[in-house]
């Protein structure tokens, strides 16, 4: 189900009448409800979930004893994802590699089906894990709560990646809270918002991206600049959209679920970008890739090649193509780059320019053309079609480019992207000015964005992109 479906609205309308109704039942009720929300991708796929939840459970539980059950809960996990994600993927660069045929591959290529949402509850058993080994977090003595904390529905699919720290206690303290009314409020605020980005913005963008991107060579230079800017704002209205909305349902139901975006297009460096940019994968990746193999503690060289190793991992664990590991390197090598950079800070005048307004404007528009290069080879079939794109994208008459019609709508996307910016860092004011609206205006408007989403629902629905990792 997919949030934007009037079957996923039923769904959570039956399931929140129940919430609210029952507060001993409440964990019961969201556990069942994880249950079906999944089992309508599939019910192969909800028993392969449901084996390796409940496999983890019992090596966190039995790892006191017998230390070596953690690695096997390690290696479990990461042979799920594999198996489903990359056995292709490796048998396919084998293949060209070598030039032998596998003989497996075809009847492999045919049956194995990418369970939705692996690579978010992969990460999510495995941090447990880890967390557990560490003595960060004492893990539950309740299966029915694991489950729910590994399933919740709302964030189950594509994110955020939650810390146990972070969901079980709520969790534990789920029957006693009170469901406000500011809370749903604000709940269905988000998930409108999500709502409207999803089905207003990043569905029509596709409806230009996704043609250009066909044209493989044939596409042009200007055109290739359209794609690349295209493509950067579907994915963030795309997957920011998914990411309001589950923030949404958890406030609806009383659950805080943490920010997973923070406008990321204004930010001035690399480093800044993943502070904003998928924050719950960024933070992963930092806490148990990039510190699990030393962090900065080993030296300048490690340091880099913790970063760029960090990144390919990233990369990777977007997809199993090769573009998604070209992709990866580069944000490894543009953070090493940036890295490199801060040692002329030591200049005082360099310090000082880097602080002012003028070089912060300078620097956001620079880098914001960096990342939109970069979504080529996330977005492109082959590396081949990523390179030749860029070939183009250097090539590009400025002029031409200017005088496209499409860049008026580009550039229209980037200050609503600096509108998101001021609504969400000064969301208590914007709430204030807003209730100084007369009710009846008020009340029109609401009627008015309920009308747009029904018309909009007409059209062609596309699933959310990061279903597909």
């Amino acid at each position: 189900m997919v949030f934007h479906s009037p079957n996923f609205w039923i769904f959570f309308a039956l399931l929140f009448i129940g919430y609210a109704l029952f507060r001993k039942a409440r964990i019961a009720i969201l556990a069942i409800g994880n249950v079906i929300f999944y089992a309508a991708s599939g019910w192969g796929m909800l028993a392969v979930f449901l084996f390796v939840t409940i496999a983890t459970f019992l090596c966190v539980h039995g790892m006191k004893k017998s230390r070596w059950l953690f690695w096997v809960g390690i290696l479990l996990n990461i042979a799920n994802l594999v198996f489903f994600k990359y056995t292709l993927f490796l048998l396919d660069t084998l293949k060209e590699i070598t030039g032998l045929s596998v003989g497996i591959y075809d009847s492999l290529a045919s049956s194995i089906i990418l369970p939705v949402g692996i690579s978010f509850y992969t990460f999510q058993l495995l941090s447990y894990l880890i967390d557990v080994r560490r003595g960060d977090i004492v893990p539950t003595t309740s299966l029915v709560r694991f489950w729910v904390y590994i399933s919740l529905f709302p964030q189950l699919v594509a994110g955020p990646i939650m810390r146990g720290d972070e969901l079980i206690p709520q969790l534990d303290e789920i029957q006693q809270k009170k469901l406000r009314w500011s809370e749903i409020k604000y709940g269905l605020f988000l998930f409108v918002v999500g709502l409207l980005k999803k089905i207003a913005l990043a569905d029509p963008i596709a409806e230009i991206v996704n043609p250009l991107f066909a044209k493989g060579d044939a596409i042009s230079s200007v055109e290739s600049w359209i794609a690349a800017y295209g493509f950067g704002f579907q994915i963030y209205y795309d997957f920011s959209a998914y990411s309001d909305m589950a923030m949404g349902l958890g406030c609806i139901l009383g659950i805080r679920l943490i920010l997973n975006f923070d406008t990321p297009y204004l930010s001035a460096s690399p480093t800044e970008f993943w502070k904003r940019w998928h924050i719950s994968l960024s933070r992963w990746i930092r806490d148990y890739i990039y510190i699990g193999l030393g962090g900065n503690r080993k030296g300048p060289i490690r340091v880099q090649f913790n970063l760029l190793a960090a990144m390919l991992i990233s990369g990777l664990w977007h997809g199993a193509m090769w573009t998604f590991v070209v992709w990866g390197g580069v944000h490894g090598l543009l953070q090493i780059v940036h890295k490199w950079s801060l040692k002329l800070n030591r200049l005082g005048w360099v310090e000082q320019l880097r602080k002012s307004k003028v070089y912060r404007v300078f620097a956001v528009l620079v880098f914001f053309h960096v990342i939109t290069w970069t979504w080529v080879f996330f977005r492109a079939q082959s590396i081949g079609q990523a390179w030749d794109m860029t070939v183009k994208m250097i090539q590009m008459p400025m002029l031409e480019l200017l005088k496209h019609p499409e860049l008026v709508w580009m550039a229209a996307l980037f200050l609503l992207h600096i509108v998101e910016y001021f609504i969400r860092h000064y969301e208590h004011k914007a709430s204030k000015l807003w209730h100084y609206v007369p009710f009846p205006v008020r009340s029109a408007a609401y009627v008015l964005i309920v009308l747009v989403i029904f018309y909009l629902q007409k059209g062609e629905a596309y699933d959310f992109i990061y279903f597909q990792f």
